[in-house]
């Protein structure tokens, strides 16, 4: 098979995938908007961005780190004990100590908070199968992961939705036990081993960039939630907010398998300048193309999809997207630049630029929440796109294209 129709392939797979997955995580939000309420609803997104922003700690840079060395091994970094057993040690380590921490800590609904965590802990195991498989190229086996790891996680949810009065500590233990069921499948065998209680230092190293890289980006996604929360007092505009939100999050999910595949072709041709070139000139083409497209697709639909979905309840939510949306006019191309950045060991100059755009989120969203609302986080998110976008840029041609 040719390498056009292998990517071709590994492409089809991944997108069908990812639809696939879309289409189940879609019908899923919009059930829990519909069920939970506005109110109950923005209750349970708040306890999941707390627990997607400890996560980025239980995975601590491993996925990553596994998905670039088993496509192209770092020369000087050597590891005694295999990077999956030592991945598998740090999330179990992590999790034990945030459970202290909900412990200790004065927070509602400890419940749900444990049971996130715990999902969390094993969703980061089953980002380390996926990330082996893609980085050995098996892309059509990771796609198949994928889809049953979430046709099981809905599953529990829906589950879940049916108890009498469902809140978020039920919700969660949906999630957990459809990831526990997932884990235990034929695909997910390279997860079952002895996770190792000692992480080498070196590895740390290499996985600190990838951690702050993961925190800040994380930070500029969901702050925006917590902050609305904390500032503006309003349940009901949170779940709004949220709703609204869920159109760029299902454009960042069609988009991420092709930025995977571009950045394993990225890696492998580290050594031949001119074809890296002419490769990332082609992806930032396609990339852009397409988010250009999708924003006036996404303007034009997203309103009406929003009322189809949610209901009449989220009428402010139907507002709320058209100011969310050009954001994905500089979101797509950062998965581009992003990924090459990466690729050719820039991750130390990523990492301190997406920490700035985040401390830059946070800055906006506190000035703008009092006056605007709501749509004072959706500018505020626009506007940190487009500084990421100028950043990245800049340090790819600084620190790499201009070298070469």
């Amino acid at each position: 098979m040719s390498a056009a129709k292998r990517f071709a392939s590994a492409l089809a797979g991944q997108w069908g995938a990812t639809l696939y997955n879309a289409a189940l995580s879609t019908l899923l939000s919009f059930a829990l908007g519909r069920f939970l309420g506005p109110e109950a609803f923005g209750g349970y997104s708040y306890i999941l961005t707390i627990a997607s922003l400890f996560a980025i700690l239980q995975d601590g840079g491993f996925s990553t780190l596994i998905f670039r060395e088993s496509a192209h091994p770092t020369q000087g970094l050597t590891h005694k004990i295999p990077l999956m057993r030592q991945a598998l040690g740090h999330a179990g380590l992590v999790t034990l100590a945030g459970a202290l921490l909900v412990l200790a800590l004065p927070l509602r609904d400890k419940q749900a908070m444990y049971l996130a965590l715990a999902y969390y802990a094993l969703f980061s195991a089953g980002n380390y199968v996926s990330a082996e498989l893609k980085g050995h190229g098996l892309f059509e086996r990771e796609a198949l992961w994928r889809m049953c790891v979430r046709t099981l996680t809905c599953a529990g949810v829906g589950l879940a939705l049916c108890l009498p009065s469902p809140g978020p500590a039920a919700i969660f233990a949906g999630w957990l036990a459809g990831q526990a069921v997932a884990l235990a499948l034929p695909q997910a065998a390279p997860a079952r081993v002895l996770p190792a209680l000692r992480i080498e230092p070196s590895l740390y190293r290499s996985c600190g960039s990838f951690l702050l890289i993961s925190a800040a980006t994380t930070i500029y996604f969901k702050s925006d939630i917590i902050l609305l929360t904390q500032l503006s007092g309003d349940q009901a505009a949170v779940g709004q907010y949220a709703a609204a939100y869920r159109l760029i999050e299902a454009a960042v999910l069609f988009c991420t398998p092709l930025t995977h595949l571009f950045f394993r072709k990225l890696r492998v041709g580290l050594n031949q300048p001119g074809q890296f070139r002419r490769s990332l000139r082609i992806m930032l083409a396609v990339m852009c193309a397409l988010a250009v497209c999708g924003t006036a697709l996404a303007m034009w639909l997203g309103p009406w999809i929003i009322r189809l979905a949610f209901g009449e309840r989220y009428a402010h939510a139907q507002t709320l997207c058209l100011w969310l949306l050009p954001s994905l006019l500089f979101i797509l191309p950062n998965g581009v630049l992003t990924q090459a950045l990466v690729a050719v060991g820039r991750e130390g100059f990523y990492a301190r630029v997406t920490i700035g755009t985040a401390l830059a989120n946070v800055a906006l969203n506190v000035a703008l929440i009092p006056f605007l609302g709501a749509e004072g986080s959706a500018l505020a998110t626009v506007c940190t796109e487009a500084v990421l976008t100028a950043g990245l840029a800049a340090g790819l041609w600084v620190g790499y294209l201009r070298r070469t």
